[in-house]
């Protein structure tokens, strides 16, 4: 990504947290108590590749932070570096696969993805050029992946600054205690306030992750 791009979606950053300041006085403590946003920091999957970043979200799927890190940490002694790449899991065998904590689905999963961009069903690289919506109806064709997978790609590997991944159980949960928010008024309240967070709710997650860690 050019140097250029990187100093825009900071000033973005900087741009967010003062919105989120100004609007909400929660996110306000949040970001006080953690300080700047670290989400596309140099060490941040904004600077992988977009397959690196589909691998990782499977691998995340429903599973807690550390069983997910486990799995990636076995699954990239395998690679030379600290990127997946395609061929190198097109070489590993189911078994090798499963040794490294990945289920039967998520096999089939990455399986699929690696069946797509190698044929260029899928191409990941120009999903840069396209809306969310567009980018949600490339990759949902895709075994496994739904829209928690397309969220985590949308905020990580495109740096979307106004995505919601309600599907996330720790957002929720992070939500539910910093609002007081009960499940059966969850939806209605949800929507009146991240309407406050608009047009940064990337951002805003970002925040009440930290705050569920």
């Amino acid at each position: 990504m050019a140097k250029r791009d990187i100093s825009s979606i900071h000033r973005s950053i900087k741009q967010a947290e003062r919105h989120l300041c100004a609007n909400d006085a929660v996110m306000a403590q949040l970001i006080e108590q953690h300080g700047p946003c670290a989400m596309f920091d140099d060490n941040a999957l904004l600077h992988k590749t977009p397959f690196h970043v589909m691998v990782w979200a499977i691998i995340n799927q429903q599973l807690s932070v550390a069983s997910a890190r486990g799995i990636e940490q076995r699954l990239l002694a395998w690679h030379r570096g600290d990127t997946f790449v395609r061929r190198t899991i097109e070489q590993l065998s189911d078994a090798t696969l499963a040794k490294c904590g990945l289920s039967r689905q998520k096999i089939r999963y990455l399986r699929a993805l690696c069946q797509a961009v190698s044929t260029r069903q899928l191409q990941l690289a120009s999903l840069r050029r396209k809306s969310n919506e567009e980018v949600a109806e490339s990759l949902i064709t895709l075994p496994g992946v739904g829209p928690w997978t397309i969220d985590m790609f949308l905020m990580f590997s495109l740096a979307r600054l106004d995505v919601l991944p309600l599907g996330d159980l720790a957002l929720r949960k992070s939500i539910s205690l910093h609002y007081d928010i009960d499940s059966t008024r969850y939806n209605n309240k949800l929507a009146a306030i991240s309407r406050h967070w608009r047009p940064y709710r990337t951002i805003a997650s970002w925040y009440l992750w930290c705050a569920i860690d």
